[in-house]
């Protein structure tokens, strides 16, 4: 995929099993999209984390391609965040309560 938007996820060392064009987004698959991930959302008390700088830049930029000026890379992944804890909550529950720790999500 030679699109300079596309956010490549090679570049963070991430193992894709294969590319599929999915063809052209609807509008009500976007505007889903807009409403989950691209919300302006106060992050509050915070607290840094470690992610590749390559993996910021691309973020950064892809952002500002949101046209979003109140949109920040906080708090686009912590909508990203939220959304898979609450997506995967059963999962993870279990993977947990098999350890010596249970993290309720």
């Amino acid at each position: 995929m030679n699109n300079p938007r596309f956010c490549d996820l090679h570049a963070c060392g991430v193992n894709i099993a294969k590319e599929v064009e999915t063809g052209l987004p609807v509008e009500k698959d976007i505007a889903a999209y807009r409403d989950e991930f691209l919300t302006p959302y106060t992050v509050g008390a915070r607290k840094g984390i470690f992610v590749p700088r390559e993996l910021v830049d691309k973020l950064s930029k892809t952002i500002a391609l949101f046209g979003n000026p109140d949109l920040t890379i906080g708090a686009f992944v912590t909508n990203i965040l939220i959304s898979h804890l609450a997506a995967n909550r059963t999962v993870i529950n279990e993977l947990t309560g098999r350890g010596s720790k249970t993290v309720l999500v």
